[in-house]
């Protein structure tokens, strides 16, 4: 085995002496400049055109992986990053010279479909790249809809367009798509196995309605004498025990949860297609696929732990996502502004870094609350133009393409930007919320009174823990699953063969995730192609 050692710039110890108690143990070591440079790569070049199996003493492949496989089909590499000085070093190498010849890998089948988890927009966008391109998907989804949080939203940032009607066009052609397998209302039992032969049991949870004969109607809701808070709408509005989740849901079936099920049958009754199976039993379904992308988003945090805000004490306090249930067409008050007690809202306040960028919760910025607590301001003024609307900010961050035009905009609406977070919110006589706070320019204590106080709550990490087998994926001290490198490999986990899209890996805006979607996309298709040339 012959011996190269780069003389990479970021090892702080003396690499002449690493090569010089290698010769002292009878190994000759060629020290070439830095690789990453045109020296060393010209030199590298030279030395891969010689015959015979190569040690690379170098640092991390995670950075120039690449590279390393232009030269050498299937290069060692020692890091020499991961070394504390020269005697770990040559430890490292010698153990690796002298060890017995690598007997050859075992050649596994390669599966060339792909499983992508969660039906958000990242994840729909991932599937239609990667089905367009002619490989097998399957997209799994714990919901029972694809769509994600974008499908809850009224508008989009920053043209405020109607977030359903860019979607919904993206979940049927998904829903239809001949290479796309859809797998919703699915729970991951295990994953198991290697980049190119992934291995993964799911369960379908029953529906109790049969898929293939439901048409959607609705008929059996309006028979259904139980009434449960909706969880799409966020317990804002009631739903039945047997439901389709929302209007534009795909797929567009119905499904009852047993918890709540009293077994009266009306709904059995009631259905003309004899869609309602009461005796639906979970299915099993184990996959073969050589790739998965995670698109499992990310949660909002909990804003009643900060207790000083009031979130589920005081009524006319509420989330952004509760806002924006609020003013859709579709939500609980069919797009009407008004306060729990029915009263139209004239008055906004909307409070931002809500566990963002605090020691105590989310040392980190969420990213998309400024952008998006604006464009909810602009929608209040659409629904009321004589409303009053303040926006209480520690710094605004509107970094996005045309996304510091909107802020400007609202500016010119009169929109009111307050710089200081409040201490405190009470609820008054009236049920409305006074905002007891400090603005930070004028240093003085103030109080502000409004109908409806709305948190731009921050994004916390996926708290699902995939059962991951022979392997597990790293996360960062934010709990958000972490890169292979995060700047040279953004899009790769720190498992050859699993991908990362959208908030899975950290708080982004829509577009943003989508982007990332189609960048994983182009990874797994890249990593198929070398794949193939390995085999």
């Amino acid at each position: 085995m012959k011996l190269l050692i780069c003389s990479c710039p970021e090892v702080r110890f003396d690499l002449q002496e690493v090569a010089r108690q290698l010769a002292d143990a009878g190994w000759q070591a060629h020290l070439t400049p830095p690789m990453c440079t045109p020296p060393g790569l010209r030199e590298a070049s030279t030395l891969a055109q010689k015959p015979g199996e190569w040690l690379l003493a170098a640092c991390s492949s995670a950075h120039h992986a690449g590279l390393f496989m232009h030269l050498w089909k299937e290069p060692q590499v020692i890091d020499l990053l991961g070394c504390a000085g020269p005697e770990e070093a040559v430890g490292a190498i010698l153990l690796a010279l002298e060890a017995p010849e690598r007997p050859p890998k075992a050649t596994l089948p390669l599966h060339q479909s792909v499983l992508v988890i969660g039906g958000g927009v990242g994840g729909c966008q991932a599937a239609l790249d990667l089905a367009n391109a002619g490989y097998k998907v399957y997209l799994a989804d714990s919901s029972l809809s694809i769509g994600g949080t974008m499908a809850q939203l009224d508008k989009t940032f920053p043209t405020l367009d109607c977030s359903i009607c860019i979607l919904g066009p993206k979940l049927v052609e998904v829903s239809t798509h001949s290479n796309i397998e859809l797998l919703t209302y699915a729970r991951i039992e295990k994953i198991s196995g290697q980049a190119g032969s992934f291995s993964v049991d799911l369960t379908l949870k029953p529906r109790y309605v049969d898929m293939s004969k439901c048409v959607g109607c609705g008929s059996c809701a309006e028979v259904c004498p139980v009434i449960v808070p909706s969880r799409w709408n966020l317990g804002l509005k009631p739903r039945k025990c047997i439901r389709i989740i929302f209007e534009q849901s795909v797929p567009l079936r119905a499904t009852i949860e047993k918890e709540y099920c009293i077994d009266c049958r009306l709904c059995a009754e009631a259905c003309d297609h004899q869609a309602i199976d009461l005796e639906d039993a979970p299915r099993f379904l184990q996959l073969e696929v050589g790739a998965i992308v995670l698109a499992t988003g990310a949660r909002p945090f909990d804003p009643s732990i900060k207790s000083e805000y009031g979130y589920g004490r005081i009524p006319a306090v509420i989330t952004n996502l509760e806002y924006e249930r609020i003013i859709c067409a579709t939500g609980p008050t069919q797009g009407a502004l008004i306060t729990c007690r029915g009263r139209a809202v004239k008055s906004l306040a909307f409070i931002q870094c809500v566990g963002s960028r605090d020691r105590r919760f989310l040392p980190y910025c969420s990213g998309y609350c400024c952008t998006a607590s604006i464009k909810e301001a602009m929608i209040a003024l659409e629904h009321h133009p004589e409303a009053e609307v303040s926006i209480f900010y520690n710094d605004i961050r509107t970094s996005g393409k045309g996304f510091e035009e909107l802020y400007r905009r609202a500016q010119k609406a009169g929109i009111r930007f307050i710089k200081g977070l409040p201490g405190l919110i009470r609820e008054d006589g009236a049920g409305r919320a006074v905002v007891c706070y400090e603005d930070l320019i004028s240093r003085v204590r103030q109080e502000l009174t409004v109908d409806l106080a709305v948190l731009a709550v921050g994004l916390k990490a996926p708290s699902e823990a995939l059962p991951f087998q022979d392997f597990s994926l790293e996360r960062d001290f934010c709990g958000f699953y972490q890169s292979r490198h995060p700047i040279l490999h953004p899009l790769e986990s720190t498992t050859p063969g699993v991908f990362l899209a959208g908030t899975s890996q950290g708080p982004k805006d829509i577009s943003e995730t989508v982007c990332q979607a189609s960048g994983a996309a182009a990874r797994v298709m890249a990593m198929f192609a070398a794949l193939r040339q390995a085999h």
